[in-house]
């Protein structure tokens, strides 16, 4: 992909432009029956994935932010929800992905800290002789 002059302009003019696109890429997907991804998505939209990452953080365009995070959603509900996930060779590709921070962020296991305090407080009358 050639890389775009920074004109100011934008792409998409409007929100609805952008989700229009996206809805176009998930019918075209559907039809030809592929699989959704962050980077068809990317291409379609003719932007790179660090663009529709950026989207989806809010850190460009935040008025775009909303319809690309439900573009990720509808990627990761497929990935949890599409039986081809579940064939041979398949599955670790859906478990990576669900790792992914916008397909879930899940994880194999909870880090768990633990601190632990103690406090001691002497009653009235001890003294040093109580602990010999």
């Amino acid at each position: 992909m050639a890389k775009k002059k920074n004109t100011g302009q934008r792409d998409y003019a409007t929100a609805d432009l952008l989700k229009a696109k996206c809805d176009e890429y998930f019918r075209t997907c559907d039809e030809d029956g592929a699989l959704y991804g962050e980077a068809g998505l990317a291409l379609h939209l003719n932007v790179t994935i660090e663009t529709l990452r950026r989207w989806y953080d809010g850190k460009r365009c935040p008025d775009f932010q909303e319809t690309a995070q439900m573009a990720y959603l509808r990627i990761q509900n497929q990935i949890e929800t599409d039986p081809r996930y579940q064939e041979k060779g398949m599955v670790t590709r859906g478990i990576f992905l669900n790792k992914q921070p916008r397909f879930g962020g899940y994880q194999d296991k909870v880090e768990a800290r633990q601190d632990i305090s103690v406090n001691v407080n002497m009653g009235k009358g001890m003294d040093d002789s109580d602990f010999k």
